[in-house]
């Protein structure tokens, strides 16, 4: 079956197209509500779902992600969307196809069809948990659902909010080059757990460590002494909150999907601020 490639003649509301831990689709507009009034540039260097981004839909941004793999399929879309809804097309969802898909490296393929692969093992594995070995290896198994796993209007609107966004992998201290005190970043790291790292963290081969939440706490510390806002999404913990005296904390009622426990799902998380957002 081909993919039936027209325009739609109505560009609707990006949505994300893939499910990622710790994406914050669901309290996203909670959290732009406290961002600030207005800014030039909108950043974002743990970029994951893009939940946040979708629902802010700024005119300029630089979003960056470490995941090379996740970063290449913003970009894939950004270049070429119809082609990697043609790929998908022809990806069948049964855990077959889905242990064959799963087998290929990623980087055996072209970026278009690389995207494809991402978007259908995020989509078809179990509770669309996107975790990789040591070795920066999927491994994931298969989820047995019953469901679409790509809508062609959305990723032509995703295409469409990216043609003229700064993408690119690396580390989120790289993610901010050029920010100035005109701009705003938002930063969405693997959330400290008690145990001193982050569930769910293994999204590249390397772990987000306490050393880590350091390096960033440190950082935004450097953003204040020159003038530049932002946020820090991370979990209602003490060492958080330490880390970040000073500073305003706010507390946000959450959701986590993929928590096994659904008794467990409603959180508070913490969404600390450099600035008044009243003001």
């Amino acid at each position: 079956m081909s993919v039936e490639l027209q325009l739609f003649p109505e560009v609707k509301v990006a949505r994300p197209f893939v499910k990622w831990a710790g994406g914050k689709q669901t309290v996203a507009s909670a959290l732009v509500d406290f961002f600030p009034r207005s800014f030039e540039k909108y950043y974002e260097p743990f970029l994951g779902g893009g939940g946040v981004f979708f629902t802010l839909s700024p005119q300029k941004a630089c979003l960056s992600d470490e995941n090379k793999w996740l970063i290449d399929t913003y970009l894939a879309l950004k270049n070429d969307w119809k082609k990697v809804a043609e790929y998908l097309e022809k990806m069948v969802n049964t855990c077959s196809e889905f242990l064959k898909i799963r087998s290929v490296n990623p980087y055996s393929l072209n970026q278009l069809e690389r995207a494809a692969q991402f978007i259908y093992l995020n989509k078809t594995c179990f509770r669309g948990l996107f975790r990789v070995n040591k070795t920066g290896k999927f491994n994931v198994p298969y989820g047995a659902y019953n469901r679409r796993y790509y809508n062609l209007e959305n990723l032509e609107a995703v295409s469409f909010l990216l043609a003229d966004v700064e993408i690119k992998s690396s580390d989120f201290e790289f993610g901010i080059d050029g920010i100035t005190r005109n701009d705003f970043v938002y930063f969405d790291p693997p959330y400290y757990k008690l145990g001193g790292y982050s569930d769910f963290n293994r999204y590249t081969s390397k772990q987000f460590r306490e050393k880590d939440h350091f390096r960033l706490a440190a950082l935004c510390r450097e953003l204040d002494a020159k003038g530049i806002k932002w946020a820090v999404s991370n979990s209602n913990t003490d060492f958080v909150k330490d880390l970040f005296s000073g500073f305003h904390i706010h507390h946000i009622s959450a959701r986590r999907e993929i928590n096994l426990d659904s008794q467990n799902r409603k959180v508070i998380e913490l969404l600390i601020t450099n600035y008044d957002n009243t003001i």
